[in-house]
């Protein structure tokens, strides 16, 4: 055999011998999806889809319930029911409020340090599914010092000022805590946007992982594996071309927010970070991605926020 026909044929023999066994997966019927992080500043809301098999037609483990308005989400506070969350029709995807923005939501109710939460939603043909959760002690963001330093050649677009943001926060002693922390262009009242993330860098030793948007980095992860009992100063790079600028606006305010994140949650961003790494590679072993809700799928998990804010002056202005 010519050997410049070997690799292509032996790849499809390879393939249609993965074809018996993907048609010999069980399909075990479809549950709920549930996934939500519910945080001390907002209202608790969460969003509710159902799997599919890997045999549907469109494939796709985000697809909406048939009817959205029959589904019965309950909400428990340490046990005693406090709220039904309706649904609303009107629904964004967003790359990091995917996991707290959804078409359920409550009509007063904001998480509270310490209480747990347990959530368990019904739908028509669908097993009953539920998850409860803890939220975590808030954590306090003390300062937020900044220092300006000019960009080398190369790392920059349009304006080449930087600032060192320096978070300083202290972890509680004798636990173990988790940690997840964004920035944030605040929103003008009269402008919508959900791409409001501040892109940012960090390559501050406790960092375990980083959280993205396309390639610019949104997020990041941590625990105190590190730092336990500490008070810590976390420093980050921001770009003052990367703070978005808003019409006839000549300041602009950023919110740092620092998540005391439950343990769940953080796993849940472990696999997930291992997932993309192995996305569309057939070779690489398959990732059971972190799950918290019995009788369905998904995560709800809770944080409680702390958050400052700097107001930069408008480039230019």
């Amino acid at each position: 055999m010519n050997a410049k026909f070997s690799f292509p044929i032996i790849l499809i023999l390879f393939l249609l011998s993965c074809s018996d066994q993907y048609n010999d997966i069980p399909d075990i019927g479809r549950k709920i999806v549930l996934n939500g992080l519910i945080t001390t500043d907002s209202l608790i809301n969460v969003h509710i889809t159902r799997s599919a098999y890997i045999n549907d037609i469109s494939g796709q483990s985000y697809d909406l319930l048939e009817d959205l308005d029959s589904v019965d989400v309950q909400l428990y506070e340490d046990g005693k029911l406090i709220d039904s969350l309706y649904h609303d029709p009107f629904y964004f995807f967003d790359i990091w409020n995917v996991f707290n923005t959804g078409n359920y939501i409550s009509r007063n109710m904001l998480p509270k340090p310490g209480e747990q939460y347990k959530i368990i939603v019904k739908a028509q043909n669908f097993p009953v599914a539920s998850s409860s959760i803890t939220i975590p002690a808030l954590v306090d963001i003390l300062k937020v010092d900044t220092i300006g330093f000019i960009l080398p050649l190369g790392s920059y677009t349009t304006y080449n000022k930087g600032v060192i943001c320096r978070i300083e926060f202290i972890d509680p002693p004798n636990e173990k805590n988790y940690y997840l922390f964004n920035i944030r262009n605040m929103i003008t009242p009269n402008y919508f946007s959900t791409d409001n993330n501040l892109e940012f860098s960090c390559n501050d030793p406790i960092v375990e992982e980083k959280l993205f948007s396309g390639d610019k980095n949104v997020g990041i992860a941590f625990s105190d594996r590190l730092i336990n009992g500490q008070k810590y100063i976390l420093n980050v790079l921001v770009k003052r071309e990367s703070i978005q600028v808003y019409t006839g606006v000549s300041e602009q305010t950023v919110c740092f927010r620092l998540y005391s994140i439950t343990k769940d949650f953080f796993d849940y961003i472990h696999n997930l970070n291992i997932y993309s790494k192995n996305f569309g590679n057939p070779f690489y072993e398959p990732i059971m991605v972190h799950s918290n809700v019995t009788g369905g799928y998904g995560m709800f998990s809770g944080a409680s926020v702390s958050s400052d804010s700097i107001v930069f002056k408008v480039i230019g202005y």
